[in-house]
């Protein structure tokens, strides 16, 4: 969910396992693609209008900035491996087409769960070849069992890159949509459409998203959580700790207990061999 960096300064995809027994996430919502493998157990969950149940031998697949939540659904909790990745990282290998979408947030088709499985077991050593590979193998499957895509023109792709450049190197002080028509030369109403159509979310939380991940790349390394509210731009420990559970159901504390996160590693589960 390291090594291989698209044309953003996005890592494609992180990786992270977790075995859950009484830990519930609260509603919330992030703008990556999630993909969790359950390996044992049931896991439940709220989304799109219904309460959606997945077992070992599933996959959850949830699309960007869609609200849900999580819970076991039976005695004992359950495990998964999980992957994240990021639109834009798509987006490099889908020219011309917009996000895909898989509505009823299982799956079990195995195309979908072999390239999945397949991003999760790459290794430290693991060649750029090898990890671009991954990404267009869950492009193509993830394309396959989503609702057909629209056409997206290459003028409209270009501006909202640039402005997720700019949101980026701006993380510490931030940008405002003045700033973004101003450099873009694209008015703030159609920016917002545009940028939903390819980033799933609002160019506000994708700001506050990639702030996020300064915090959690910080969470493995056990850094204070107020220096990582400062140093991601945030306007103190509460505010980050608010941002956080909204966008991942737990505390940033609760986060780092419960989340075990792979920077590079194989994660080595029953469920990928």
């Amino acid at each position: 969910m390291d090594e291989p960096v698209p044309d953003t300064a996005c890592q494609p995809f992180q990786r992270f396992h977790a075995e859950l027994v009484d830990t519930a996430f609260s509603p919330h919502r992030h703008d990556t693609y999630t993909f969790a493998l359950t390996t044992r157990g049931v896991q439940d969950f709220d989304y799109r209008g219904e309460t959606r149940r997945s077992r070992p031998g599933a996959v959850v697949v949830l699309h960007p900035d869609e609200l849900h939540d999580g819970r076991p659904g039976a005695e004992g909790g359950f495990g998964y491996a999980g992957l994240t990745i990021l639109p834009e990282a798509l987006a490099r290998y889908r020219p011309g087409r917009s996000l895909p979408f898989l509505a009823g947030g299982v799956s079990r088709n195995a195309e979908l769960m072999t390239a999945i499985r397949t991003a999760l077991s790459l290794d430290e050593k693991a060649s750029v070849l090898e990890h671009e590979s991954a990404v267009i193998e869950l492009a193509q499957a993830l394309d396959a069992v989503s609702d057909a895509p629209a056409p997206v023109s290459p003028v409209t792709r270009a501006v909202v890159d640039a402005a997720c450049t700019l949101i980026r190197d701006h993380l510490e002080d931030g940008i405002s949509l003045a700033e973004l028509e101003a450099v873009t030369g694209q008015d703030r109403w159609q920016l917002c459409r545009d940028f939903r159509t390819l980033r799933g979310t609002s160019p506000a939380r994708y700001l506050t998203q990639r702030r996020l991940d300064v915090v959690r790349d910080g969470l493995a390394c056990r850094q204070p959580l107020a220096e990582l509210a400062d140093a991601a731009g945030f306007a103190d420990q509460a505010h980050m700790s608010r941002q956080f559970k909204a966008a991942y159901g737990i505390s940033p504390g609760r986060y780092a207990r419960t989340i075990v996160q792979d920077r590079s590693a194989h994660l080595p589960h029953p469920v990928l061999n």
